[in-house]
C-alpha cells in the first residue's frame, strides 16, 4: 500500500541588524560567524506581491482555508536552500545558495534554527487578519515551504520552466537531503505551501483586510526592500463550499521519449558509472493493531531509495498474451540508454489498492527474532516502483522533478504491452505495510526482542553498485497482552521515525 538584486551590507552592520530582527520576530538571530561568512554578492531579489486587490474565500461549516493571493517571487537570481545531513549521527544543516551567474553560485550557511523540521523555513510569514472595524482576529505565523505544486512565473522574461521539487519533507524520517527553491522570474503562494493548519481558521462570513508580512529576521537574512516585504488584500468571507482552488498536472512523458530502443545492447557487465545503488531504510512509522477477526498485527512502512550513478529503470515486455511480462534492467549515461540485461519479471496485481503491474524481485520484509532467525515472513513480494519521497538530492545528478511523483497513472492496465517503472537518482518509494499478508502476523508470538528486515535485490537480480548495503534491521520490542499488544521501538541513530 501507498501510502537579491543588491550588494550586501557591511559584516558588522548585517551581524547587528540579523540580531535585532530576529529579537522583533521570535526567531534565533544568525550567528556572526555565519553573517561574516557571506561574500558580497548579488543575489535574489524578494518580492511580496498581491494577485489582486480582493478576493472572495468560502468556508464550510465556519472554516476557511485563507489564502488571499498574495506571492513570493525571487527576480534577479533564483532562491535556493540546501538542507541536508551529513550522516544520520550528524545534524541538519541550512545553506542559503546564491546564483551569482550562471554556472557559478555562493553558498552561504545559514543558522540551522530557522528551520520546522524538513518542512521549510519557521515563523517566515505573518498573516495578520483583521475584521470591519480593524481588530485582529488571526495572526497566525507561516513555515513557508519554497518548493510547490502550483508555482506561478512572475515577469514576462523569466525561464519557460523551472526546476525545484514540488514540495518541501516527505512521510520518511530517514531524508538526508533536499533543495528548496524559487526559480529565477517565478512566484510561490506561501499560504498554499505552507504545511499544517496554520491557514485554516474559523471566520464567520465578511469582509476582512489580510496583511502578508515577511519576518523581520527574514528581511535582514535575504536583504528584502522595506516596500517588498508586506502585502494586504481585501477579503470576502461567504458561505458555500470550499471546493479547490487549483489544479496542476506537469506533463508526462510521452511512451516514445521512454521506450528504448529495439537495437539496445545487451550488457554482459553493465559499467559501474551507469549503476544505481538500491538502499533500503530501516523500518518506520511502526504500530500494532488488533484485527476484527482476532489477530494482532505489527504495521510498519519501509522505503528504498536510490543513490549510486544512474536511476533504476525496469521495463516489462509482454510475449504471445503471456500472464507474466519479461523485465529488463536499462543504464543511462548523459541522459541517453546505453544497455539493458534481463531482470526477473512482472505480473498483475488485481487486488483492491493495486491493479497495476508488480516487479516481483525488488525487495522482501521478515520479522526475526533475538537471535535473527525468521520468525514471520510479509507476504509482500511485488512492488509497483515509483518516486513517492526525496530522500538525498543534493547528489551530483539527483533528480529534482520526476517526471511523475506517485502511483497516479504508473505501472501500467491489465491489456498493456509494456510498462516501465522508474526510480530516479535521490528519490525513494515507500510502502505502508498496514494491510493482511502485509503486516507481521504477531498472534502467536512471545513478547520480547525482535528485528524488521527490509532487503532490496533479494534475489540479485538487478544491477547496482554495492550490495553491501542492500539490508537494514530495526529492532523492535513486543510487549502487552493479547488483543493489546504493543511495541516499542529504540531510535535509530538518534531517529525515532
Amino acid at each position: 500500500m501507498r501510502f537579491i538584486g543588491w550588494k550586501r551590507p557591511g559584516v558588522a552592520a548585517a551581524a547587528g541588524l540579523a540580531v535585532a530582527a530576529a529579537a522583533a520576530s521570535g526567531l534565533p538571530a544568525a550567528s556572526a560567524a555565519s553573517t561574516a561568512s557571506a561574500k558580497s554578492v548579488s543575489g535574489p531579489v524578494i518580492r511580496l506581491e498581491a494577485a489582486q486587490r480582493s478576493v472572495t474565500v468560502r468556508s464550510t461549516k465556519g472554516s476557511v482555508h485563507m489564502d488571499p493571493g498574495i506571492w513570493l517571487s525571487s527576480l534577479g537570481s533564483a532562491l535556493q536552500f540546501d538542507v541536508q545531513r551529513a550522516s544520520y549521527t550528524k545534524p541538519v544543516t541550512l545553506m542559503q545558495v546564491i546564483h551569482t551567474r550562471p554556472g557559478s553560485a555562493e553558498k552561504r550557511p545559514l543558522p540551522a534554527t530557522l528551520l520546522d523540521g524538513w518542512n521549510g523555513l519557521k515563523h517566515f510569514i505573518q498573516m495578520t487578519v483583521r475584521n470591519a472595524t480593524g481588530t485582529v482576529v488571526a495572526s497566525p505565523w507561516l513555515t513557508f515551504c519554497p518548493n510547490t505544486r502550483d508555482p506561478q512565473r512572475a515577469s514576462l522574461d523569466s525561464p519557460a520552466a523551472e526546476p525545484y521539487p514540488s514540495e518541501c519533507s516527505s512521510q520518511d524520517p530517514f531524508t538526508l537531503s533536499e533543495v528548496w527553491g524559487i526559480a529565477k522570474g517565478w512566484a510561490t503562494d506561501p499560504a498554499e505551501s505552507a504545511p499544517g493548519l496554520g491557514t485554516y481558521m474559523h471566520l464567520p462570513a465578511g469582509k476582512y483586510q489580510v496583511t502578508a508580512t515577511v519576518a523581520p529576521a527574514y528581511v535582514r537574512l535575504l536583504h528584502i526592500a522595506s516596500g517588498y516585504a508586506a502585502a494586504t488584500v481585501e477579503v470576502t468571507v461567504v458561505k458555500g463550499s470550499q471546493g479547490s482552488q487549483r489544479t496542476v498536472a506537469r506533463p508526462a512523458q510521452t511512451a516514445r521519449s521512454l521506450s528504448a530502443a529495439p537495437d539496445v545492447p545487451y550488457l554482459a557487465n553493465p559499467p559501474k558509472s551507469a549503476l544505481p545503488d538500491l538502499v533500503p531504510h530501516p523500518a518506520w512509522g511502526i504500530s500494532t493493531t488488533h484485527t476484527s477477526s482476532g489477530q494482532d498485527m505489527l504495521d510498519f512502512a519501509a522505503t528504498v531509495w536510490i543513490g549510486g550513478n544512474g536511476p533504476l529503470d525496469v521495463q516489462g515486455f509482454r510475449v504471445q498474451g503471456s500472464p507474466v511480462m519479461k523485465a529488463y534492467q536499462y543504464f543511462w549515461r548523459n541522459g541517453r540508454v546505453i544497455g539493458r540485461v534481463r531482470a526477473g519479471t512482472m505480473s498483475y496485481d488485481n487486488q483492491m489498492g493495486h491493479h497495476h503491474w508488480h516487479f516481483e524481485q525488488f525487495a522482501r520484509y521478515a520479522l526475526l527474532d533475538s537471535a535473527k532467525h525468521l520468525a514471520v515472513r510479509s507476504h509482500k513480494v511485488g512492488f509497483c516502483i515509483a518516486p513517492t519521497d526525496p530522500v538525498d538530492l543534493v547528489l551530483p545528478h539527483a533528480v529534482w522533478q520526476p517526471q511523475t511523483q506517485g502511483l497516479t497513472g504508473q505501472c501500467g492496465a491489465p491489456t498493456a504491452l509494456w510498462t516501465r517503472e522508474m526510480l530516479p537518482l535521490g528519490w525513494g518509494d515507500t510502502y505502508v505495510q498496514n494491510i493482511a499478508g502485509q503486516a507481521f502476523n504477531i498472534t502467536k508470538l512471545p513478547n520480547g526482542t525482535y528485528y524488521i528486515e527490509v532487503a532490496v535485490n533479494p534475489l540479485r537480480l538487478l544491477h547496482e553498485t554495492t550490495t553491501s548495503n542492500d539490508v537494514t534491521l530495526r529492532k523492535v520490542i513486543l510487549g502487552g497482552t493479547p488483543g493489546h499488544r504493543t511495541v516499542t521501538v529504540p531510535p535509530w541513530h538518534g531517529i525515532s521515525g
